[in-house]
């Protein structure tokens, strides 16, 4: 093996490590290694092996700034400041997502929530089983408990009673009875299991971010 050619497919690859510079550390190794095991195996299927049939071999597998150009794909729209934009229309849908997810329901009812659920699920901020965890626990966010809540508060019961020269007259008395405490802590575990898991996707939200950043 060649160490003119082995200096020459270091050289390669630090140009490409250099190229990648704004990609996630995580990301950048696993592109430096692909095109690495490329060329080893390029090299291995060469029958004499030469300075100048591994220059060949590199021209082959191009430039490293177009392989870099390339993995990033289209440029980003920006902002004055540098930010990109298309970054910050994702973190607010992200955002969007999670108020939906709690409060949709109540302010729009059932379209509310189901709009905070497809913007989950078309973000690529959570990953799927956190996404079936802000689906499932509580489907409505809020509106759930808060539906509870009204129809116990609303509901009556009316019995016909005897009254001494009145004759019969109805009597009714609130719904909240003996099952007021059970509905109250229903309604009080349904509210906070909403908000939790609210929370935590928010949570993992900035985590994954920070992960995938590198």
């Amino acid at each position: 093996m060649s160490t003119s050619a082995d200096k020459l497919v270091e050289e390669y690859l630090d140009r490409l490590e250099r190229e990648l510079a704004d990609f996630p550390s995580a990301r950048r190794r696993e592109l430096v290694q692909e095109i690495s095991d490329h060329i080893a195996e390029a090299r291995a299927a060469l029958e004499s092996e030469s300075e100048a049939d591994v220059r060949n071999l590199l021209d082959r597998m191009g430039d490293p700034a177009d392989i870099a150009a390339e993995a990033r794909g289209p440029v980003a729209e920006t902002a004055p400041g540098g930010a990109p934009i298309v970054e910050r229309r994702s973190r607010a849908l992200d955002v969007a997502a999670l108020i939906l997810l709690l409060i949709g329901g109540v302010v729009i009812p059932v379209i509310g929530w189901l709009v905070g659920v497809v913007l989950l699920w078309i973000s690529s901020a959570w990953t799927a089983r956190q996404k079936l965890l802000g689906t499932l626990v509580v489907p409505g966010g809020l509106a759930l408990p808060v539906g509870i809540l009204v129809v116990a508060t609303s509901g009556s019961a009316c019995i016909q009673e005897p009254i001494p020269g009145a004759g019969v007259q109805p009597i009714c008395s609130s719904g909240w009875d003996s099952g007021q405490i059970v509905g109250s802590i229903v309604v009080a575990l349904l509210a906070a299991a909403s908000i939790a898991t609210i929370v935590y996707l928010g949570r993992r939200m900035s985590r994954n971010a920070e992960v995938a950043a590198g």
